[in-house]
C-alpha cells in the first residue's frame, strides 16, 4: 500500500474509532452521573497509561520532571477536564452526533487564540471558514431546543478550553512531552473529578459492571486507540490532510448512532453541523494550500 493511501485510511480510522466511542460515552453516561463518569474514566485511562511504565526511556521522563513542568500539565490537567466536562455534560443532554459537529467549532477557537496569543496570521480563507462555522453554531444555539441550545452553550466553553490547552501544548510541546503529559494529566484528572465529587456532596459507589465496561472501553477508544491512529497517519500524510479526514467523525458518530441508539439529528441539527464542518474544511483547506505552496518556494517535496 502507498503511503498517502496508508495515512488515509490510518485517519479514517481514527474518525470510526471516535465516532464509535462517542457512542460508548453516551451508553455510559444513562446510569451514573457527569462527574462520577468521568472519574472512573480516568482511572481506567491512568490505569493503561501506566504501561508507559515499562518503557525505560518513558519511565525516565516520567520520574524526572522539573516542578514548572508539572504545574504546567496541572494547568493543562485543569483545562481538559473542564474540556472533557463540558463535552460529556452536553453529550448527556442531547443526539450525539450533534455534540460531534459541536465539537469541530474547537478548530475555530483554536485559530483565534493562536492569533490572539502566539501572534499567528490569519488568511482570508480561515476568516472566512471561521464566518461560516459561528453561523453553524448560531443556528444550533438559537434556532432549536432548549435542551439543544443550552448543549451548544456547553460545547462552546468545551472548545474554549480545549482550544486554549492546545495552544499552551503547542507552546511547550518540547518541554512537557508527550508520554510525561498523557501520565500526569489522567493522574491530575482523577484527583479533580474526586474532589469535584466530594465539594458537590455526591456520594461514591461502584455503578454497574455495564457501566464500568462502557467507561474502560471509551477510556481505551478515544484516548489510546483515537490518539494512535491519528499519529499513524502522520507518519504517512501531513497534519492538514489528516484533519480533513478526521473531520468525517460527526457522520461516522451520527451512523453508529443510528445503528446503535436508534437515533439521528434533525433537519436544522444538520444544517447547523453541516455549517460548521464546512467552515472548518474550507480552513483546513486553505493550511493545506499554503504549505503545499509554501514547500514549492523553498524546494521542499
Amino acid at each position: 500500500m502507498k503511503s498517502g493511501r496508508a495515512g488515509d485510511l490510518y485517519a479514517l480510522v481514527c474518525a470510526v474509532v471516535c465516532g464509535f466511542g462517542n457512542i460508548l460515552l453516551k451508553l455510559g453516561l444513562v446510569d451514573i452521573s457527569t462527574e462520577l463518569f468521568n472519574f472512573y474514566f480516568f482511572v481506567f485511562a491512568f490505569l493503561i497509561s501506566l504501561t508507559m511504565l515499562f518503557s525505560r526511556r518513558s519511565r525516565k521522563d516520567i520520574i524526572h520532571t522539573r516542578a514548572w513542568v508539572f504545574g504546567l500539565i496541572a494547568l493543562l490537567s485543569v483545562l481538559f477536564s473542564l474540556g472533557i466536562y463540558t463535552f460529556f455534560w452536553a453529550l448527556r443532554l442531547i443526539e450525539p452526533a450533534t455534540v460531534s459537529f459541536l465539537s469541530r467549532f474547537e478548530v475555530i477557537i483554536t485559530i483565534v487564540l493562536a492569533y490572539v496569543v502566539l501572534k499567528e496570521r490569519l488568511h482570508s480563507a480561515e476568516i472566512l471558514g471561521g464566518v461560516i462555522a459561528v453561523a453553524g453554531v448560531l443556528v444550533l444555539k438559537f434556532k432549536t431546543t432548549l435542551i439543544i441550545s443550552e448543549a451548544a452553550t456547553l460545547m462552546i466553553l468545551s472548545s474554549f478550553f480545549f482550544g486554549t490547552a492546545e495552544i499552551l501544548v503547542k507552546k511547550f510541546i518540547h518541554q512537557l512531552g508527550i508520554v510525561r503529559f498523557v501520565f500526569y494529566r489522567n493522574l491530575f484528572a482523577i484527583g479533580l473529578f474526586y474532589l469535584l465529587l466530594r465539594m458537590q456532596g455526591q456520594q461514591m459507589y461502584l455503578p454497574p459492571m455495564k457501566t464500568l465496561i462502557l467507561a474502560a472501553a471509551a477510556a481505551l477508544m478515544l484516548p489510546i486507540l483515537g490518539r494512535a491512529t491519528f499519529m499513524k497517519a502522520l507518519k504517512h500524510i501531513n497534519i492538514s490532510r489528516a484533519a480533513l479526514i478526521t473531520q468525517a467523525i460527526p457522520l461516522f458518530t451520527a451512523f453508529f448512532a443510528l445503528v446503535v441508539l436508534r437515533s439521528l439529528p434533525t433537519l436544522i441539527e444538520w444544517f447547523g453541523g453541516g455549517l460548521i464542518i464546512a467552515g472548518v474544511v474550507i480552513v483546513k483547506l486553505s493550511e493545506r494550500i499554503l504549505t503545499n505552496r509554501k514547500g514549492r518556494l523553498t524546494g521542499v517535496r
